[in-house]
Formats: structure tokens, sequence, C-alpha cells
């Protein structure tokens, strides 16, 4: 079987989010993406979950959304969590204020499954296993591909946290 790249993660994430299992972290390539991205201090999971909602809200606006990519993702140097990149995807024709392309780029990521407030020691568990497979970027991204949109249950929630890597 072939399958393009959006189609492989679909099917990972399908099987992950199938699996009793806990995450597992495996190196994988975030693809270029083209995002409508605003940073702000915020320190709680409120804080947090407010912006990136007004970010989405925002660029859907000005831009609309490129539904072929994952929708919203925050991004957060690991040295100073407290300053917070919101995105989300825009089409990638997209240009003006706050429009970036983020390039492709090797990472080791896991897929949370569970509430927010787990994401921390996921966090945690994804620095710890990063050993021997380049050096990182110094960022965390999550990745939100199953929420309150999909879900009234926060134990469903589906989270990709990802540690961007530099190749050695």
């Amino acid at each position: 079987l072939r399958f393009s790249v959006l189609e492989w993660q679909i099917v990972t994430v399908a099987f992950l989010a199938s699996s009793s299992s806990a995450a597992v972290g495996q190196a994988r390539s975030l693809p270029q993406q083209t995002v409508y991205r605003r940073v702000y201090p915020a320190s709680t999971l409120a804080e947090r979950m407010a912006l990136l909602h007004a970010t989405a809200l925002e660029a859907m606006r000005l831009y609309g959304t490129d539904i072929t990519q994952r929708m919203y993702l925050v991004e957060s140097a690991i040295a100073h969590p407290q300053e917070v990149a919101f995105c989300a995807a825009v089409p990638p024709e997209s240009e003006g204020d706050h429009v970036v392309t983020l390039p492709a780029t090797p990472a080791l990521s896991l897929y949370h499954h569970g509430t927010y407030e787990g994401l921390p020691a996921a966090e945690k568990k994804l620095r710890a296993m990063r050993g021997g497979m380049g050096h990182a970027h110094g960022k965390l991204r999550r990745i939100y591909l199953e929420g309150p949109p999909q879900h009234k249950a926060p134990a469903k929630f589906v989270t990709q946290v990802a540690l961007p890597l530099e190749e050695e």
C-alpha cells in the first residue's frame, strides 16, 4: 500500500487513538505549513486556550483556513514556556502581517491522549527521550488533532507533542 504523507499521518493517528498503549515517541517529519502566528505571554491553560481561540478566529476572518494541514498548534521555547506562539493554518498563498511559513523539519513526537492538563508530563517525557535523535531546536510544538470540537469528554482529546530536531 502507498500513502501520501497526510494519509499516513491520519492512519497513524487513527491507529494510536484506537490503541490502549501509552504514547510512544517516534522520529517523524513535520511538514511545511503556512500559518497565521501571534505571540503572546501565557502561563495558564485558560489563557492559552483563550488566545488560541482568538488567534484562530482572527486567522479565519483575515485569510480563511487550510484544512489540508493540522489546523491549530502552539509553539514555545523550552527555556521560556510562558512566551507562546499561537498558530492557525491558512492557505499557502496567504501573505500579510503575522503570516509565516513553518519549514518542514525532522522531529521527535508523541501523541498525548487525554486532558490538556496532562501535556506538561508528555512534554517532559519527550525531552527525556530525545537522546541520540539529533539536537533539539529548543522549542516544543503542540499540534491539536482532536479536542473540544470533536469530543465533549477531555479524556478523548488527542494532541501531537513534537520536539523539532536539527539533523546531525
